[in-house]
């Protein structure tokens, strides 16, 4: 158990993390969601947000990831950053570093930098060094061909963060076009604004059939037990990253799977 807990998001030492809103157990509980918040990956709903800031736990993970990231770049040339649906904490946090060259992007939110679409995305092909986009994809019309737009924005060989809401006790991914009311959407995918969920290895498959390499990598390969507990991160997240590799690199890749 950590000695003391902290946000690496607001750098404040803090005495505890909230849980999840109790609304969203409620919902789930009233329309009748056969899953339950330990059912899901990346998710610590014991220790969700931080009472200083708001970040979320995975705010919280995608901070601990890219903090040494940073360090490593070459701070002499820009780093071009998108954030699909940017958080407000995470997006502060970002802006504070002064290499990188940060971009928001969204269809509603008034504080993203652009109004767009992730299925049509505004920018010139091979715009940007990193992507994230984190809890877009169980929303969204069509998650391949949005998958497929991030590909198309980043340089070769960069590399995008994507993160959903991902079932473990699912074995492919579930949606259902039909469920179109908001109390059907909360039985059947666990919140009104959701139209799928994700499983495991059918996240992994829209990722691949956008035509992105896949690279998973557990919390547990980067932060030790007690550094999670002291920033609130489930022992269980995994990140995933698409990397966008070079043409060659792609059919060199795809002839190995073949064989």
């Amino acid at each position: 158990m950590a000695f003391f807990h902290a946000c690496p998001v607001c750098r404040n030492r803090i005495p505890h993390f909230v849980p999840l809103p109790s609304y969203y157990i409620d919902k789930n509980a009233e329309h009748g969601f056969a899953y339950s918040p330990d059912d899901f990956e990346t998710i610590n709903h014991r220790a969700y947000s931080c009472p200083n800031c708001h970040a979320s736990d995975r705010d919280r993970l995608y901070a601990l990831f890219f903090s040494p990231v940073f360090q490593r770049l070459n701070q002499a040339q820009p780093f071009r950053f998108l954030d699909i649906a940017p958080g407000r904490a995470l997006s502060y946090w970002l802006k504070s570093h002064p290499h990188v060259f940060y971009r928001s992007c969204d269809m509603y939110m008034p504080e993203a930098d652009d109004k767009a679409d992730i299925h049509n995305l505004p920018y010139e092909d091979g715009t940007f060094d990193f992507v994230l986009c984190s809890h877009v994809l169980e929303h969204v019309d069509d998650p391949v061909r949005a998958t497929a737009e991030i590909k198309r924005v980043l340089k070769p060989d960069s590399i995008a963060m994507l993160m959903a809401p991902i079932c473990l006790a699912i074995e492919e991914n579930y949606e259902n076009p039909a469920i179109t009311t908001p109390e059907g959407r909360w039985k059947h995918f666990g919140q009104d604004d959701h139209v799928r969920m994700f499983s495991r290895s059918g996240f992994i498959d829209v990722i691949k059939q956008a035509g992105l390499a896949v690279q998973e990598i557990p919390v547990v390969e980067f932060l030790a037990p007690d550094v999670c507990d002291t920033y609130g991160i489930s022992p269980r997240s995994v990140l995933y990253l698409g990397v966008k590799q070079r043409a060659e690199a792609q059919q060199q890749t795809d002839e190995r799977n073949v064989a």
